[in-house]
């Protein structure tokens, strides 16, 4: 069987099983070890019976066991990276990658190119962290989470990517000490009665679920925040799409100084809020 045959069988179970069909064919690609480009120049070519017998393996996994192709293949692609992931952390989103990209543009307009110190609270894989390192040299970062397993994800990535990200563990703000210039969060925030497709149920639980509205972690956070905060500062966090007021609430009781701003997704759902003391925030 060739891969362009193994590739139509895949997507026709897909549809049969109604899982999406980019998912297999993203299966497929990993699993041959070909990058892109080489996977469909040699659509033609055959496979041996071992890789088509590890692949069907791979691909029922997914399809009636509901596990992550990213776990299968133990990686997931965020801002351009490859960046290692389990069953320990939560897999790296879409919408999370927009929340770098914002971070980065605010540094720019907010601290003008200065050297900045970035606590990343309740890094997991260490994606927002890690990459922050790796795409703005002046910011010195420090990742951290309260699940030892998902450090240690997060240390391999820092170690696979070359960054100079360092690490602690730490529930919250429980051993962290110093003060920081930018304090990004991406905490769990799923309410704890809110029914998840099973595939979802595979991740951690610590990584997902953030009290009866889904909110506790902000108001930890924001309750905590204030002495790790230099007198300049911005936080910025991702949250469910339904949490925005609570959050902007919790920002006027706890920093009631702040400048807020809140942004949509690129589904127009509102995703982020981004909280600025000493500074103007556009």
């Amino acid at each position: 069987m060739t891969y362009e045959k193994l590739l139509r069988f895949s997507e026709k179970e897909a549809l049969k099983y109604d899982k999406e069909i980019e998912a297999v064919k993203l299966l497929l690609m990993e699993l041959s070890g070909l990058d892109p480009h080489e996977f469909f120049l040699n659509l033609k070519s055959d496979v041996d019976d071992q890789f088509y017998d590890f692949f069907l393996s791979n691909l029922y996994k997914y399809l009636k066991e509901d596990v992550p192709v990213q776990h299968l293949i133990g990686y997931s692609y965020f801002y351009g990276y490859k960046f290692n992931v389990s069953n320990d952390v939560l897999i790296p989103r879409s919408e999370t990658e927009q929340l770098v990209e914002e971070v980065l543009y605010l540094y720019d307009n907010y601290f003008e190119g200065k050297d900045v110190k970035v606590l990343d609270l309740g890094t997991g894989s260490g994606c927002i962290g890690v990459t922050l390192s790796l795409e703005e040299k002046h910011m010195d970062v420090t990742i951290s989470d309260i699940s030892l397993e998902a450090l240690e994800v997060a240390k391999s990535n820092i170690k696979k990517l070359g960054s100079n990200a360092e690490y602690l563990h730490s529930d919250l703000f429980d051993n962290i000490t110093g003060t920081f210039d930018i304090i990004v969060s991406n905490p769990p925030y799923i309410p704890n009665e809110e029914a998840l497709e099973n595939i979802v149920k595979k991740e951690p639980n610590v990584a997902l679920f953030g009290g009866v509205l889904g909110t506790d972690f902000y108001k930890k956070i924001l309750e905590n925040i204030k002495p790790f905060l230099k007198k300049k500062a911005l936080i910025a966090f991702e949250h469910g799409y339904l949490q925005k007021e609570d959050i902007k609430k919790f920002v006027e009781m706890y920093l009631p100084d702040a400048i807020i701003l809140q942004k949509k997704d690129l589904q127009q759902k509102d995703r982020f809020t981004f909280i600025g003391l000493g500074g103007v925030l556009s």
